[in-house]
């Protein structure tokens, strides 16, 4: 009898981990990486990347950003204009935008933005050389609403619908990410990020209609799921 139940109860552990297995979807995570990492101090919560807002002039959907502390417009196409009106670089981005942030990093401009095309919306995290215009490198982010994303270290964490992950800012290559997580109306937009520990990140998404929220908390280390609640 003693042996049927430990034979049932680790049938029931297997489909519990199918089940979490058909629920998202995680990048390899190689144990290769834990090397050469440089602990971040506690007291490191990162900085979030800035909102772009939209300008009334010349056009409704002129952007705003800021390099060096300078402001620059950004038109519908992506181009970027300085205070006089003149071409700086462009964007690269192929459709309208709808959404962007951004972060200067040294003489590099990082934008997270999403954009709208005949088949709907898609988000892109673009690298940009500001002196030469070009794109360094650039990934597609699975999803659309961008959380506002949370700078630390070498690393962005950011959240999409349905989507987290954490992007190395020198390659952008994830370090880890999670996909398929919306469900039943949760994990579709979070709406915050932070760091409650050192080693912890906390994505936290509110349920449309309620005044509740659902939470994902990742080892940052390691990219392993620690709670979802």
């Amino acid at each position: 009898m003693k042996h049927l139940c430990t034979i049932a109860i680790a049938f029931v552990a297997i489909l519990a981990m199918s089940s979490c297995n058909l629920f998202y979807q995680k990048s390899d995570k190689k144990k290769s990486d834990l090397w050469g990492i440089i602990p971040v101090e506690y007291s490191d919560k990162g900085s979030y990347a800035m909102e772009a807002r939209y300008s009334q002039w010349p056009d409704p959907d002129t952007l705003i950003i800021y390099l060096d502390g300078i402001r620059y417009r950004v038109s519908a196409d992506g181009k970027v204009f300085n205070t006089n009106g003149q071409y700086k670089f462009s964007l690269g981005n192929e459709y309208p935008i709808e959404q962007l942030y951004f972060h200067q990093r040294h003489q590099d401009l990082i934008i997270f933005y999403t954009d709208i095309n005949q088949n709907g919306p898609g988000s892109f995290v673009r690298r940009i050389n500001i002196e030469t215009g070009k794109t360094i490198w650039q990934t597609e982010i699975e999803g659309f609403s961008f959380s506002k994303p949370l700078i630390r270290g070498g690393f962005a964490y950011i959240g999409t619908v349905g989507f987290i992950g954490k992007i190395k800012l020198n390659t952008g290559k994830f370090d880890w990410k999670y996909t398929n997580l919306g469900k039943h109306g949760r994990y579709n937009h979070f709406r915050d990020i932070d760091f409650p520990s050192s080693h912890e990140v906390r994505f936290v998404a509110p349920r449309p209609f309620t005044m509740q929220s659902d939470t994902i908390i990742v080892r940052d280390l390691t990219g392993e799921i620690i709670s979802m609640n």
